[in-house]
């Protein structure tokens, strides 16, 4: 049984326009998403406007059990590329035509937002009437005015191309991102779930989630965010305690979850941590930078009741210099000890069939992750999560490929050298096919709904020979993401030579683009 509170609840007959956020993935998934919360706290905050949610796999909201289709706005948030098939199954039950060329005045207007709509919308471009491009506060109000504006905003689509950060297919956009964090959404009134089932317990449990920075610029070759959402903006430490605060009274959580592309990159991380802990707040969050973890900020944290310390190593020293993110194996050590030391558990993320990666480098891998392991005496202190590379739009290495054959020997050679350890590693097919619909274009629709309908099996999708060239055009070419394409190319060519560019914000400007440096 699940309860709700701060649900907002409005009487649609008094309102002009009735919208449904929908999230193709699970309930805990969803909750544990603040740009989930961020749009349903924005578009609220409207007289004329009532958002409702509605969460995969059903097709009513949990307002007020509306069926979808029975809404004007109907908006996808994209988080991950599996999910594609989620957002046609969705349709389909709610007796909504997947195609938009099928769909008529009287049926809902389809959106979507979210990473994978702002890196490359083109796999989904024939289901969804237009897509939002970065960040949507900066975004909605404007199309939702324009909306009620026209008579029939399919139809009279290209309406739409005046927005910033508007995408209709085939046409050029740039991408729209909050300048000033103050003055972004940080939603107080957070929805609090009231449940036994594990089923719908947020991936933070009871927390409230708290917007620290957004974007990037350590310069991760590998990481689409990183160069999505440049550049990095910093919520003032004054406006985060004062959300915090208010935060606590709305929800009643004791908890805080840090939120952002790079939290540990944040100016006055130790200061906000001991400030929050001092307001009497636990504190967590996804993952930590490994040079960020300073003696006095594992102490904060283990005092605020953490007691798992999350980190990426990602791979070896060299596939480190390739990925431009030069920790060094001793780095590693010394946090792995000092939470050791403070008898905290270490996680560990790490990547492989990386570009220029050999077998040699991988058996290195496997020695370094057993000289963790017995760092500790205790049997589940070290937890190891290995994940195939997935080369992504808008990064230095949107130009590698997938070897699926290669990565089943290393991910073979992994299992059965690292038996002792607590490993959990990714299904690859299933990685796989979110390489296809990473990278592919208009042309993925088909295999999205012919593998929905179940008439497409992984052989199939095993047969695409997808691949770009540094002189191919980009399926999203389309898309201004700030980060120019000669940049990428660059970066590129220093990844295979592993050569590093060091922090823009610490040894000066790079000229990627993205801002006005």
């Amino acid at each position: 049984m699940l309860m709700e509170h701060n649900v907002v609840i409005k009487n649609p007959r008094k309102v002009d326009l009735r919208f449904a956020s929908c999230y193709p993935n699970l309930y805990k998934a969803a909750m544990s998403s603040l740009g989930f919360h961020i749009i349903y706290d924005f578009l609220n905050s409207r007289e004329d406007v009532y958002c409702e949610r509605v969460v995969y796999p059903y097709v009513e909201s949990l307002e007020s059990n509306t069926k979808l289709a029975d809404f004007d706005i109907i908006s996808f948030s994209l988080q991950y590329e599996q999910d594609y098939f989620n957002v046609l199954k969705m349709l389909d039950n709610a007796g909504i035509k997947a195609r938009k060329e099928n769909r008529n005045k009287d049926d809902p207007f389809i959106i979507a937002g979210g990473p994978c709509a702002s890196s490359n919308p083109l796999p989904m471009s024939k289901f969804i009437d237009l897509f939002i491009i970065g960040e949507a506060e900066v975004i909605l109000d404007e199309v939702l005015d324009l909306y009620m504006e026209l008579d029939d905003p399919r139809k009279e689509i290209e309406a739409f191309l005046d927005i910033k950060g508007v995408y209709v297919p085939d046409n050029p956009v740039k991408m729209a991102i909050v300048e000033n964090m103050d003055n972004a959404c940080h939603p107080v009134r957070q929805i609090v779930p009231q449940t036994d089932d594990k089923k719908f317990i947020p991936a933070f449990g009871d927390a409230f989630l708290l917007g620290v920075s957004r974007g990037c610029t350590r310069g991760c070759r590998f990481c689409m965010a990183g160069c999505l959402y440049r550049p990095r903006r910093e919520t003032s430490l004054k406006k985060l305690f004062k959300t915090a605060e208010k935060g606590k009274k709305a929800t009643g959580f004791n908890k805080i979850a840090l939120i952002g592309a790079d939290v540990s990159g944040y100016s006055k991380l130790e200061e906000l941590c001991e400030g929050l802990l001092e307001m009497g707040f636990k504190i967590t969050s996804p993952s930590m930078r490994i040079e960020s973890l300073t003696d006095t900020l594992i102490d904060i944290l283990q005092r605020s009741g953490l007691k798992t310390i999350t980190i990426a190593p990602e791979s070896t020293w060299g596939l480190r210099k390739v990925l431009n993110k030069p920790i060094l194996d001793q780095a590693i050590y010394n946090v792995v000890k000092r939470a050791f030391k403070r008898n905290m558990n270490v996680k560990l993320y790490f990547l492989t069939g990386l570009p220029t990666e050999t077998m040699e480098d991988v058996a290195e891998m496997v020695e370094f992750i057993k000289s963790i392991r017995k760092m500790s005496k205790k049997k589940n202190a070290v937890r190891i999560s290995v994940n195939p590379f997935i080369p992504k739009p808008h990064t230095p290495f949107q130009w590698e490929s997938f070897d699926f054959n290669d990565l089943s020997v290393k991910f073979e050679y992994l299992n059965k050298n690292l038996k002792n350890v607590h490993l959990k590693v990714e299904n690859l097919e299933g990685a796989f096919i979110q390489h296809i619909l990473s990278i592919g274009d208009e042309k993925m629709g088909d295999m999205i709904e012919k593998t929905y309908k179940r008439k497409l099996k992984f052989k199939e999708w095993a047969n695409i020979d997808f691949k770009l060239g540094l002189e191919d055009e980009l399926p999203w070419k389309n898309i201004s993401a700030g980060v120019s394409s000669e940049f990428l190319k660059k970066e590129y060519q220093k990844a295979l030579n592993k050569n590093i560019t060091p922090w823009c914000e610490a040894f000066g400007c790079y000229g990627c683009g993205a801002c006005s440096k």
